[in-house]
């Protein structure tokens, strides 16, 4: 069983549009009524700063229509763009390191709902796998950037040390922010809806939390703020701020959706930068993932076939075990019969019974050998074909 892919990704769809099928609030709710939908057997959802993608076994994933534009994946050229998207090389930052993670807790989340299982736990670890060793092999393993580590150059070049900056949010973007920005001298405050989990996340830091409800009323204090929720609508608007002056504020919204509303960008004192901007493809960028890509093609094409051979032969295998279960139900139901039989049949001596038992024993035999011979054989693509 392979998975048929079903996405939205910048740069092949603009932000806004990707934004639009971000599901954060009641996801679990919304699993369960995509795997309704589709008759899927197992589905994973994954959306982060830059796609959403459905990947679903079994069943229709046309039944999801999620809108006009989407992409469509099956087949090798799924296992391709999941390798490629693990290892950075799909990402709008060359070897994002984020993604693999991203994958691990969409599974861990479709799991607990219970919609996704061993299939889909398998394929995203063996995918998470080679993309390891692609990114050895592409000399992506240390060092390349994620959209935490842009807006990290980006605060340490673009302000004085000293400065004040709360982060607000509490994710893997944040987190990174909370620990590397202190190293550079700044003072670093966290916020979050939940004040609870700000403290989490601040307190073994050392770092002090602010009320979420005063910076949307009033940055005062903070020279910038980098806001990364999941927020289905923005916090920081230009109703609440538009009668403020202030010295500049630097405001780096790293969350799809927005936090923050793009109309903020006209009050003077609001230097405003969203991930339109950290995700851009410059001249630069678009060479290095031109060359990249050259470079991984080979390795590439190995590995999606590896991947596609294994899934496949894990559903050989199940199909075989599946097989193999009614077989063996229908052949002891068979022998029960029998057992009856021979009780009833006093006339039979010792011999007769043996071999009425030998026969039972060499049909069984016989039948589960015909059965694996007339499994499907995969032929050179991979592909089964009936021998």
């Amino acid at each position: 069983m392979e998975p048929v892919l079903i996405s939205f990704h910048a740069p092949v769809h603009d932000l806004d549009q990707v934004a639009h099928y971000v599901v954060r609030d009641g996801l679990p709710t919304h699993l369960r009524d995509w795997q309704r939908r589709s008759g899927a057997r197992e589905l994973v959802y994954l959306a982060t700063c830059q796609r959403v993608l459905w990947m679903v076994w079994g069943g229709e994933a046309e039944a999801l229509d999620p809108g006009p534009g989407v992409r469509r994946y099956q087949g090798e050229e799924a296992w391709t763009h999941l390798l490629a998207m693990s290892a950075g090389l799909e990402s709008a930052n060359l070897g994002d390191r984020e993604i693999p993670g991203q994958l691990k807790d969409a599974l861990v989340q479709a799991r607990q709902v219970g919609v996704a299982g061993d299939e889909a736990q398998t394929a995203l670890e063996d995918v998470i796998r080679e993309g390891q060793r692609l990114r050895a092999r592409l000399g992506l393993a240390d060092g390349n950037v994620s959209v935490a580590t842009v807006a990290l150059k980006h605060l340490s070049e673009g302000l004085p040390q000293g400065s004040s900056i709360v982060l607000v949010g509490v994710g893997p973007m944040t987190q990174y922010l909370a620990e590397r920005l202190p190293e550079r001298g700044f003072k670093v405050a966290v916020a979050n809806r939940t004040k609870s989990r700000a403290h989490d996340l601040a307190d073994p830091l050392g770092l002090p939390v602010v009320d979420l409800a005063r910076l949307q009323h009033d940055p005062e204090g903070f020279d910038a703020i980098v806001s990364a929720t999941a927020a289905p609508e923005p916090i920081f608007t230009l109703d609440a701020w538009q009668s403020l002056k202030r010295p500049i504020l630097r405001i780096l919204d790293l969350a799809l959706p927005p936090d923050s509303e793009p109309g903020l960008e006209q009050l003077p004192w609001v230097h405003r930068i969203d991930l339109n901007a950290f995700l851009a493809q410059t001249t630069t960028a678009r060479a290095q993932r031109a060359e990249a890509a050259l470079k991984a093609e080979p390795y590439l094409i190995g590995a999606a076939a590896r991947l596609r051979h294994r899934a496949m032969a894990r559903a050989r295998k199940r199909q075989m075990q599946s097989a193999q279960e009614r077989l063996d139900a229908a052949w002891g139901a068979l022998e029960a019969e029998a057992q009856a039989l021979e009780d009833s049949m006093a006339g039979l001596d010792d011999a007769q019974r043996e071999a009425l038992k030998e026969i039972l024993s060499r049909g069984r035999t016989l039948a589960f050998r015909a059965l694996i011979q007339t499994q499907p054989k995969p032929n050179a693509d991979g592909e089964a074909v009936q021998p």
